[in-house]
């Protein structure tokens, strides 16, 4: 059963993966509805972690995931979590290692880290 004990300790084991993640992606911005790069990324972690039942968009990227719960005495109910993954078209300007690489993009809106936190939740 996922207490919230079990939560913080699950999370904590997830954490620096995630931070990794999101840093992947925050170096790869990609903008509007096709975002092929951070696509794979996130495809290859989720493999990575186990989750077999992938769905990938075509014609605009996305990712697909179905997690069967099936705890005893678990219902019928369903979550759905979501992020966008795209970036705007701004220039950074910050200096750390994980700063864009693309000229005129970069993730100023949050949406690497909200990917990067919902394959950390898949995980767990």
């Amino acid at each position: 059963m996922l207490t919230p004990e079990v939560i913080r300790r699950e999370a904590a084991r997830v954490h620096a993966r995630v931070v990794a993640l999101r840093r992947t992606i925050h170096r790869e911005p990609e903008l509007g509805l096709m975002t092929p790069k951070t696509q794979a990324v996130i495809a290859e972690e989720l493999g990575r972690i186990g989750i077999e039942d992938v769905e990938l968009g075509d014609g605009c990227t996305s990712v697909r995931v179905n997690i069967a719960g099936g705890a005893p005495g678990s219902s019928d109910r369903c979550v759905a979590l979501r992020a966008d993954m795209d970036a705007l078209p701004l220039s950074e300007n910050a200096d750390v290692e994980w700063a864009s690489r693309a000229a005129g993009r970069m993730h100023a809106c949050g949406h690497d880290g909200h990917v990067a936190m919902l394959v950390g939740a898949a995980d767990i």
